[in-house]
């Protein structure tokens, strides 16, 4: 569906130069919602605006649909646009004109007929149920609502894929749910493509099913969210999922490990045997579960004092039960 190859992009101002993107390469599949997320200045918005030309990359090539946006004149640029919508932090809508007419404005830049206008416009209305809300104006809408109609405007032209930059940024927690589950109903219904760029990774948790992480316009770490959330790999990546926990070094001996539990081993008396198998004492340092897509996580830091011999007994006990370990002291 996306396929970005070799992306590069270096902003100049006068003599100085930033580079923005190093050597991006990416494959996102179709129907993915795919997560890219980074700190500020990590370079997701400008890789997100380089998907569809909104920022000319300095180098590289991004194929939808197998068509290579690079290489395209304007005219062609603009009709492959109309197959990727966009949605923004700042919902980016016309304040003078109505719901119903912020929706229907990217079809009546190309022509539609009037009839037409109105059955889209209404189905769209009622997918992000707003149908309420069709002449009423911005002004009068909540934040969540004003999203709602960003994305069903960028839905009007029936895109085969949907960028969010930084789209729930502007919400509270209970809204910014809302929209996202709002995403996840019409990647099912329409199997949208969905490309979603935040800082947060509890967006990445809630509805993406591959997310890369993004530092110094590079690609730091890149999988599915589960794999990434179960066994990170990269510093960054444990900084933005907390798994670099403040461990009371000064007195803990012995072996200290991070367990992930997947695949239903979260819900296994796996400590327990441990314990017994190897008649050894495990001290639990920490622990809790997270769900990601529904999918439950369980997060363990452990202590115990064995050589090494029946440590890695021990790993390979827990990762022949879906138990990924980390050895984070020794």
């Amino acid at each position: 569906m996306i396929h970005i190859k070799n992306l590069s992009k270096v902003y100049t101002k006068g003599r100085n130069e930033v580079v923005a993107l190093k050597d991006i390469n990416l494959e996102i599949k179709k129907g993915d919602i795919y997560g890219i997320i980074g700190l500020s200045g990590a370079g997701k918005s400008s890789l997100i605006r380089c998907i569809n030309r909104l920022e000319e990359p300095t180098s590289g090539d991004v194929l939808v649909n197998k068509i290579n946006l690079i290489h395209l004149k304007n005219k062609e640029l603009r009709k492959a646009r109309k197959k990727i919508g966009m949605i923004f932090q700042n919902f980016n809508l016309l304040h003078s004109k109505t719901v119903f007419e912020n929706i229907a404005f990217p079809l009546k830049l190309v022509n539609t007929p009037e009839k037409i206008i109105k059955e889209k416009v209404n189905h769209l209305l009622e997918l992000v149920e707003l149908s309420d809300k069709a002449y009423v104006y911005p002004s009068q809408l909540s934040g969540g609502q004003k999203q709602r109609v960003g994305i069903a405007r960028a839905l009007a032209n029936e895109p085969d894929v949907l960028l969010c930059d930084e789209a729930t940024s502007a919400l509270d927690p209970k809204t910014t749910k809302q929209i996202l589950n709002l995403l996840k109903n019409i990647n099912d219904r329409l199997n949208l493509t969905i490309v979603i760029i935040t800082h947060e990774m509890e967006v990445i948790k809630e509805v993406c099913n591959r997310v890369a992480i993004l530092e110094g316009g590079n690609i730091a770490e890149e999988g599915s969210t589960v794999d990434i959330f179960s066994k990170p790999q990269n510093p960054i990546t444990k900084h933005f999922i907390n798994q670099d926990e403040n461990l009371p070094k000064s007195f803990i001996k012995g072996k200290v490990l991070h367990l992930s539990f997947t695949q239903g081993s979260a819900t296994q008396p796996l400590i327990s045997q441990i314990t017994r198998d190897f008649d050894i004492d495990v001290n639990i340092l920490s622990g809790k579960i997270e769900y990601i897509q529904n999918q439950a996580i369980g997060k363990l830091t452990i202590q115990m004092d064995v050589d090494c011999h029946r440590l890695l007994d021990i790993i390979k006990y827990f990762e022949k039960n879906y138990v990924k370990v980390e050895v984070i002291k020794q």
